[in-house]
């Protein structure tokens, strides 16, 4: 395996990741998958572009040219990924501008359009070759999630913090009743459809779990995942490629694979070091055939496992301790992660105004090696003394403008979810200026678990 991962293939890369090798259409998957099986890392470039955290990205359809990503500085970016990687252009700024962060977009299966949804209780529809507003849908609270249907680009989903799930269509009066699905107390996360068969949505939610629903049924869902433990707080969930698997995330626990009609987990995957609890984030599938998957971490890291081939693997609890890659390069928390299954590249955001893009193979100026040998420099978490006096000397409390339009590192926003992941350490001293080591993240978990335990017990 050792030719796979040197850098004399490069001058293959780029035809295969471009073309369609005619009469073997499996050869360009076969070497791409190959080619990832044989990594222990991957290299890593940084684009920068964005003002203030990065809260969501999206590949477009069929090739992933594109790259839509928003945040807290409220603009909508398009990101051309083959200029963008060559430093040969910036990002398209969508003219559609929030009034507050951003939290989730959409494609449209003919990436014309895009949908983008956030805390200003509001979906904006973009034109992204003119980069107009084509229209806006008034929500009555903050938007999480979004999910264009895969057979009509005018019909979509979205997930909101009021608890409903609503589907809309485009065609309709932007003033009309949207059409509700479901309506809970607590807050939707996350909305979407099945790609293979859109009748069915899954949702999740941030008190009532991981849900299948059919759109010929609303107001009851058809499943309710997670078997006697369904009542847990989930915040995003992912179908694979065929629409036959369900990927999620629950708070403080690991991310879980459940099969489509099947109410308990197929496995869960744990990796030490690990640990969702500080933030919002979103996982998603990754290889060829949908057999890895992907989740940031509290611990600035972004983990890739496997998917066993066996059924009965990880024994009787069906997990799968151990991921397959642990990709380190983010200085802080990370949060969102989508893979594009033709260029087999992955991109990563979360807490930091960077977008972090991933691949298997050298990019200009990218960082970083294959085999995991070259390490980053860790940086020391922020004391909360230090984050008081950020923001007392930042002179606008605790707010966050972005009118000085700076790309650069912000140590304010850092220091203040280090103060997040400090408070989620049992025992840890304001005190202490260590970096966020191993042994701290073990006593995340254990506190995590002992919670679980404590939980299930009542």
């Amino acid at each position: 395996m050792k030719e796979v991962r040197g850098c004399s293939m490069r001058s293959a890369v780029g035809f295969l990741s471009r073309r369609t090798i005619v009469g073997q259409p499996q050869l360009k998957e076969d070497f791409q998958r190959r080619r990832l099986a044989g990594c222990s890392s991957l290299y890593k470039k940084d684009m920068l572009g964005h003002f203030g955290c990065v809260n969501a990205i999206e590949f477009s359809n069929n090739g992933g040219q594109w790259l839509v990503s928003g945040g807290d500085d409220r603009r909508v970016l398009l990101w051309h990924m083959e200029k963008a990687i060559h430093s040969r252009a910036k990002p398209i700024k969508l003219k559609g501008e929030h009034l507050s962060n951003i939290f989730c977009l959409a494609f449209d299966s003919t990436n014309k359009r895009v949908f983008s949804g956030g805390n200003d209780e509001q979906v904006i529809l973009h034109d992204v070759e003119r980069g107009e507003t084509l229209n806006v849908f008034l929500h009555d609270d903050a938007v999480y999630g979004l999910s264009v249907s895969p057979v009509n680009d005018n019909v979509f989903a979205s997930s909101s913090d009021d608890g409903r799930v609503l589907i809309w269509d485009t065609r309709e009066p932007p003033h009309g009743e949207p059409f509700c699905l479901a309506n809970y107390p607590s807050a939707f996360h996350s909305v979407m459809f099945n790609p293979v068969e859109p009748r069915l949505l899954a949702t999740a939610n941030s008190k009532e779990g991981v849900g299948l629903w059919d759109i010929r049924k609303p107001r009851s869902s058809l499943l309710r995942y997670g078997g006697s433990l369904s009542l847990q707080s989930a915040m995003s969930v992912r179908f694979n490629s065929m629409g036959t698997q369900l990927l999620a995330l629950r708070r403080r626990l690991p991310p879980v694979l459940y099969e489509l009609h099947s109410r308990l987990p197929s496995f869960q995957f744990d990796n030490q070091g690990y640990f969702n609890s500080c933030t919002m984030k979103s996982c998603c599938f990754a290889g060829d055939q949908d057999q890895y998957i992907l989740s940031g971490s509290d611990d600035f890291n972004l983990y890739m496992w496997r998917i066993p081939s066996d059924p009965e693997a990880g024994g009787p609890g069906r997990v799968v301790n151990g991921a397959f890659m642990v990709l380190k390069g983010h200085r802080s928390i990370v949060n969102q992660v989508r893979f594009n299954p033709h260029t087999y590249m992955i991109c990563s955001s979360g807490v930091e105004k960077v977008i972090k893009v991933w691949s298997p193979y050298q990019q200009p100026d990218s960082v970083g090696d294959l085999e995991g040998l070259v390490e980053d420099k860790s940086r020391s978490l922020y004391t909360h003394e230090e984050y008081i006096s950020l923001v007392l000397n930042s002179g606008s409390g605790l707010s966050h403008d972005y009118v000085s339009q700076s790309v650069q590192e912000d140590p304010r926003m850092m220091a203040f979810f280090d103060s997040l992941v400090r408070r989620e350490i049992e025992g840890w001293s304001s005190d202490s200026d260590s970096d966020l080591s191993e042994g701290a993240i073990l006593q995340l978990q254990a506190r995590a678990r002992r919670s679980t335990r404590s939980t299930r017990s009542t």
